[in-house]
């Protein structure tokens, strides 16, 4: 009797049916779309996988799990297939206005270990997807895989505002994404304060230098008693006596004069 193999069951490998590094299969657009659906979906309460993928993702098959991975890698969903729900960071990003949703976004992009390993490697470059696909295969993302994943970081870069694409490349900023940008206003603002504490200091110091000065003169004058509109002219006669010369000098130096 021959013998019989049980089969074995087959399961997902690492990064998807190719395997390797795992990276979003959604760009961050179409992921912030549907994280803004899932806000709606779960806003009474966690819901289960059978609710959210057909109602979220508009798939209940594969295509929906291959979403709510995207989504769980961004940061955007937490929980498990019997209850799934919105992240913190995801009802923030639907409250937000629009000004204020850069920093979060940029989070939720960061939140991908790979999209954060290939932005720390070429932030505040300019660089080819050639160039980002050889950073994937890299980090290990299937060979099959690479061109996906660097066409997925560029266009999501583009949308967290930390990289701007021109034809073929793209140049990523040199700020930390997650550190909201400051205001340039209020760059303007402080370097104004500033430039104003310095000049106040200065002229401060000047005036208690001038006044120092005005002070150093009155005892200086105090201590000579120069008498203003006094003008001495003294004519030493090398024959004159030493003693009468000495007594006219100390008289002299009695009055003030010398």
């Amino acid at each position: 009797m021959a013998d019989t193999e049980k089969a074995s069951p087959k399961t997902t490998p690492k990064g998807g049916r190719n395997g390797g590094t795992l990276f979003p299969k959604v760009n961050l657009k179409h992921a912030l779309d549907y994280a803004q659906k899932l806000v709606s979906k779960t806003h009474t309460g966690a819901q289960p996988e059978k609710i959210v993928l057909p109602g979220v993702f508009g798939s209940a098959g594969p295509t929906g799990k291959v979403r709510a991975s995207a989504l769980k890698q961004y940061g955007l969903l937490e929980g498990t297939a019997q209850a799934y729900k919105a992240t913190n960071l995801t009802r923030d990003i639907d409250a937000a206005p629009e000004d204020d949703r850069s920093p979060l976004v940029q989070q939720a992009l960061l939140n991908s270990k790979l999209f954060r390993d290939i932005f720390e490697t070429f932030r505040g470059d300019t660089i080819s997807k050639v160039k980002i696909e050889q950073r994937a295969k890299g980090l290990n993302v299937h060979p099959e895989s690479a061109a996906e994943c660097a066409q997925l970081f560029m266009d999501s870069a583009v949308t967290a505002a930390i990289g701007t694409v021109s034809g073929d490349s793209i140049s990523l900023v040199n700020v930390g994404p997650i550190t909201p940008a400051t205001d340039g206003s209020r760059m303007d603002e402080l370097t104004d304060n500033e430039n104003q504490t310095k000049t106040a200091d200065e002229a401060g110091g000047e005036s208690k230098a001038s006044a120092t000065n005005s002070t150093n003169q009155v005892k200086s004058g105090n201590s000579r008693r120069i008498k203003p509109g006094v003008t001495l002219t003294l004519t030493v006669d090398p024959s004159s006596d030493p003693d009468k010369l000495e007594k006219q000098l100390k008289l002299l130096r009695q009055y003030g004069m010398i």
